[in-house]
């Protein structure tokens, strides 16, 4: 099968690891990785790892075009891009006490000429496909119809579609037919309710007031839900609710864990599993990402972060 995954908003993942992080004094790395990242990358390169084909559709720009396709090319991860005339950002992930902290460097607005050629890109290629997968929030400079019109010829050229988008994006596109939504609680509440949560806070006292939402969502666009919690059980509706334990491990490094469930989600729906076990799949998926050192992988290439000599000098 061939999946297209859509993200307009692309970036170079450094990942630091730092034994003990002081802030407002000099903290040098034991070990240092780059990949490339973003939703829609993290989701493309675990598609690959899990056996199947991804085509990842993104605009590139300035002076770093050719690492990024170099590294996408290390993935095995098919790139249609477009330039967007502008510097691609980069977001800094700190590993230090076993804690994951995320620098994130806001997107430098597109250039207006690119989205012509996306969506000339999109066009050419989405009918090839067998499912499309939009993550993350498109990058300043696109229309806000971009996402609603892929999703609508998508829908009726027969795709499959999963979105991993939120706000006004997420809401416009589900009276196209989406197949499911997978935000996660955080980003759910915020869309839905209007309430601002913290992405690893226990968000268990809001059942109540967002599965009647669910509901409706079903009810309304028979559109399944799907909320991952961080550490906590998944929340999941279509045609009912039901709920999917999340693994207790120690983490390495949980970025790109949500991206790993939406790959995983995915191809497993697709293959024709049900809803509550593609759910319980892709739930171990992004376990397993989330006890590796890189992100948006399930590959353990036996990098590790190195422990500094508590004699050496800073």
């Amino acid at each position: 099968m061939k999946i297209l995954s859509v993200c307009l908003n692309p970036t170079f993942q450094y990942t630091l690891c730092i034994p003990s992080l002081t802030l407002g004094e000099v903290n040098r790395a034991t070990a240092h990785y780059l990949d490339v990242a973003g939703k829609g990358m993290n989701t493309a390169r675990i598609i690959t790892q899990l056996g199947e084909e991804a085509i990842w559709l993104s605009h590139l720009g300035g002076s770093r075009i050719n690492e990024m396709l170099d590294l996408c090319s290390r993935d095995n991860v098919e790139v249609l891009w477009a330039d967007s005339k502008r510097e691609m950002r980069s977001c800094i992930t700190i590993l230090s006490d076993g804690a994951t902290t995320e620098l994130v460097q806001e997107p430098y607005p597109v250039d207006a000429s690119v989205e012509r050629p996306i969506r000339e890109l999109f066009e050419a290629n989405y009918r090839s496909c067998d499912a499309m997968v939009i993550a993350g929030t498109r990058a300043p400079g696109y229309s806000e119809e971009i996402y609603t019109d892929f999703v609508r010829m998508a829908k009726a050229a027969g795709l499959f579609v999963l979105l991993d988008i939120k706000g006004d994006d997420l809401k416009a596109c589900l009276p196209y037919g989406v197949d499911v939504i997978k935000p996660n609680l955080s980003e759910a509440a915020q869309t839905f309710l209007s309430l601002e949560v913290g992405e690893t806070e226990d968000t268990s006292s809001l059942k109540e007031k967002i599965v009647p939402f669910m509901a409706e969502i079903y009810r309304t666009y028979k559109t399944a839900s799907v909320f991952t919690r961080g550490g906590f059980d998944v929340w999941a509706y279509g045609p009912s609710f039901f709920t999917v334990p999340v693994e207790r491990v120690k983490a390495v490094n949980t970025i790109g864990s949500g991206d790993s469930f939406n790959g995983a989600l995915t191809v497993e729906l697709l293959r024709g599993s049900d809803l509550q076990h593609a759910v319980a799949r892709a739930t171990a998926v992004a376990t397993m990402n989330a006890k590796t050192l890189r992100p948006g992988t399930i590959i353990d290439r036996g990098e590790r972060c190195i422990e500094r000599n508590s004699e050496q000098s800073h």
